[in-house]
C-alpha cells in the first residue's frame, strides 16, 4: 500500500509539472506571437508629399508679376512700387515704339512715356520730402519680360504688349485706389488722387487697344 501510495503521488506530481510546462509554452509561444506581430517592420508615418508644390511655387515667383495692393503696404512701400510701376509702362512703350508699332497702339505707347514721366517727376518731389529713395528702374518681373518681349515682334509683340499694358494698368488702378482709402500720409495720399484719373484712361485705351488685336 505504502509502495503504491507514493508511486500515484510521483505520477500525479509528473501530470502537473508537464501542465505547468505546457502552460509556460503556449504563453511564451503567445507572447512571441504578438511580438512578432507587432514588430513585422519599421514604423512608418505618412509624409505629404510637398516637393511637387514648392517646385510650382517657385515657378510662379519668377514668372507672376508682383501683387499691388495700396491698403496692405506702407507709404514708402506704395511710392517704390509707384515709381517701378511707372518705369515699367515707360520700358515697355519706349521697346513698342523701337518695334515699330503704328496706328492706335503707337499713340498709346507714346502718350503711356509721356504720362508716365510726368508722374513720375511729380512722385520724386514727395520722396524726396519723405527722404524716399526710388528704385529709378522697372521691377525684377518687367526686366525679364522686357527681354522676352524684344525677341517678339509684329502682330505677336503688339498683342503681348497691349495685353500687359491692361494687367499692369488694372493692378496699378487698384494700388492707387488702396493708397487712397488707407493711406495715412497726406501728400502720398494727394498724388495718388491727382494720378488715378490718368491711369484709369490709360486702362480704357489698353482695353480698346487689345480689342482690336483679338
Amino acid at each position: 500500500m505504502k509502495t503504491s501510495f507514493l508511486t500515484l503521488t510521483y505520477v500525479t506530481a509528473l501530470v502537473a509539472m508537464s501542465a505547468c510546462s505546457q502552460d509556460n509554452t503556449a504563453t511564451t509561444d503567445t507572447a512571441a506571437e504578438n511580438v512578432s506581430n507587432t514588430d513585422s517592420g519599421p514604423m512608418t508615418m505618412h509624409v505629404p508629399d510637398t516637393s511637387n508644390t514648392d517646385v510650382t511655387t517657385a515657378a510662379e515667383a519668377r514668372t507672376a508679376p508682383p501683387m499691388l495692393n495700396g491698403s496692405t503696404i506702407t507709404g514708402k512701400d506704395f511710392v517704390l512700387k509707384a515709381d517701378q510701376g511707372g518705369h515699367n509702362e515707360i520700358g515697355l512703350s519706349k521697346l513698342a515704339l523701337e518695334k515699330g508699332v503704328t496706328g492706335d497702339v503707337k499713340a498709346f505707347a507714346t502718350k503711356m512715356i509721356d504720362d508716365h514721366t510726368k508722374a513720375g517727376n511729380e512722385l520724386k518731389v514727395v520722396a524726396q520730402k519723405k527722404n524716399i529713395a526710388l528704385p529709378g528702374e522697372m521691377d525684377p518681373y518687367h526686366k525679364s519680360l522686357y527681354d522676352q518681349m524684344s525677341k517678339m515682334s509684329g502682330k505677336q509683340f503688339e498683342q503681348a504688349y497691349v495685353s500687359q499694358m491692361v494687367k499692369d494698368h488694372q493692378q496699378t488702378v487698384d494700388l492707387l485706389n488702396g493708397e487712397i482709402q488707407a493711406g495715412s500720409d497726406p501728400d502720398v495720399k494727394a498724388w495718388a488722387q491727382k494720378t488715378l484719373p490718368v491711369v484709369q484712361q490709360h486702362t480704357t485705351m489698353a482695353q480698346h487697344n487689345e480689342g482690336m488685336n483679338m
